[in-house]
């Protein structure tokens, strides 16, 4: 006799150590944790009383973990651009407008996307990340905030060193410990020595993580060494922030030697093929990562430079990048591409004993991909399975038909359960004209 939920009929894709798959299979979630998972026929005859959903024709796998976010109003508005131009015209110019009202209002908005497209865990890195907060608990996903934290002389409409410290004390545990805060810094040429020294004795005091933006310029790369003779994951090692709690964004741009040193360091990367495409920033050399044992996890970045936030979408360039930089078709295999969206995510975040796997006694954070579509068929089993090849080479964040976080239903048959998903969509649509406006003073002529 048991209450609790039955999961049964899917493709269970389970992402443990031995990327098992369970044919016609089934997961029994019970107080938040999965409390069982197996051949669906025995656990139909095992739970008889709990509550069904039937994933027939689905594939149920862990929920995604976008390790690299920021929320934001401008999409499709801030394009065409190299990185450092384009921040100075659209980026920097839209922080300086920014108020607290528009942020909660932009991640709102990023929070649904994700959950709609299968997206159960972010990191974000935003300002007036207490709104944020609010936005994460309110919506039902789980989120760990990263601010944008500046110390450069004339960039005060930045978050400051105490700033996010605060956020730190009042935050880290929040909405029953599905948020938790880090140290975050902009980037190198954003931010003094101190800055980082000071945000890694700071991070060791309250035992959270540290981010930050790898180097993602060829050219940023290039002038940093010539100033200081130093890479720039060399000036993050000497700075005291490299370490298994660290994430750095993109690393497009590494020396054999910082590969070396994130190995070495156990520093995790946070993979955002898009993004670097779209700012012609270049292609990261993950497979390169990965062979050394450095721990990849993918992200979408902002929608102002993706343009959007599917991770299902990210996950089909990890591999078509490697594969097409490397002429190598065998670089990234499907399986580990599911793995970097997930477990490997979740490592980074120092909660892959908690999520990013489908096993007894983890968090039941899951999602159902419906696979009964033209894009998605033949569905194959057995000697011809092509349940994860399908996933991450023809899937879509449409194709989400469930969500789950910790066992509660945050999208069921493709509608939101907690919160008006189009209430959200028109005060985005409000807030991005309001900031728009108030932008206007700031852009450079």
């Amino acid at each position: 006799m048991s209450d609790g939920l039955l999961v049964t009929g899917g493709t269970v894709l389970t992402v443990n150590e031995r990327n098992e798959v369970i044919e016609d299979g089934a997961v029994f979630i019970e107080r938040g944790r999965i409390a069982d998972l197996g051949e669906a026929a025995a656990l139909n005859e095992r739970y008889p009383n709990a509550e069904r959903l039937d994933a027939a024709g689905q594939a149920v796998l862990p929920g995604l973990v976008n390790l690299h976010l920021h929320s934001g109003l401008i999409r499709g508005t801030a394009e065409d651009l190299p990185v450092f131009e384009w921040l100075a015209k659209y980026v920097d110019p839209k922080h300086r407008a920014l108020t607290e009202e528009l942020a909660y209002a932009a991640a709102r908005l990023s929070y649904a996307e994700g959950i709609l497209s299968g997206t159960t865990c972010v990191m974000d890195m935003y300002r007036f990340m207490h709104r944020c907060a609010e936005a994460a608990d309110q919506l039902g996903l789980r989120a760990t905030l990263a601010p944008y934290v500046v110390d450069k002389p004339g960039m005060d409409y930045f978050e400051s060193l105490e700033k996010n410290e605060r956020l730190v004390r009042e935050f880290s545990g929040a909405a029953g410990g599905r948020i938790q805060v880090w140290f975050a810094l902009e980037h190198l040429t954003y931010c003094t020595e101190g800055a980082y020294r000071q945000a890694a004795a700071l991070a060791e005091k309250y035992g959270t993580g540290i981010h930050t933006h790898g180097e993602e310029s060829r050219e940023m790369a290039a002038r940093l060494h010539q100033e200081t003779g130093r890479w720039p994951v060399e000036l993050f090692c000497d700075r005291g922030i490299l370490g298994p709690k660290t994430v750095l964004a993109h690393c497009v741009w590494l020396q054999p030697e910082e590969m070396e040193l994130l190995a070495k360091t156990g520093t995790s990367v946070a993979h955002c093929p898009v993004s670097n495409l779209k700012l012609a920033s270049g292609i990261a050399p993950i497979k390169e990562l990965l062979d050394l044992g450095v721990n990849v996890g993918i992200g979408t970045d902002g929608v102002k430079e993706n343009n959007n936030l599917d991770m299902l979408e990210e996950l089909k360039f990890v591999p078509l990048l490697q594969k097409a930089r490397l002429l190598d078709a065998t670089a990234i295999p499907a399986e580990t591409a599911l793995r970097m969206a997930t477990i490997d995510g979740a490592k980074a975040l120092g909660l892959d004993e908690e999520i990013g796997s489908l096993e007894i006694g983890k968090k039941a954070d899951l999602i159902v991909v419906d696979f009964r579509k033209h894009h998605l068929t033949p569905i194959m089993r057995g000697k011809y399975s092509n349940a994860v090849s399908n996933l991450v080479y023809a899937a879509s964040g449409s194709d989400v038909s469930h969500v789950f976080v910790e066992g509660h239903p945050l999208m069921k048959d493709r509608k939101l359960l907690t919160a008006d998903a189009e209430q959200i969509r028109l005060e985005a649509q409000d807030a991005a004209e309001k900031l728009f406006a108030l932008r206007e003073p700031f852009i450079p002529a």
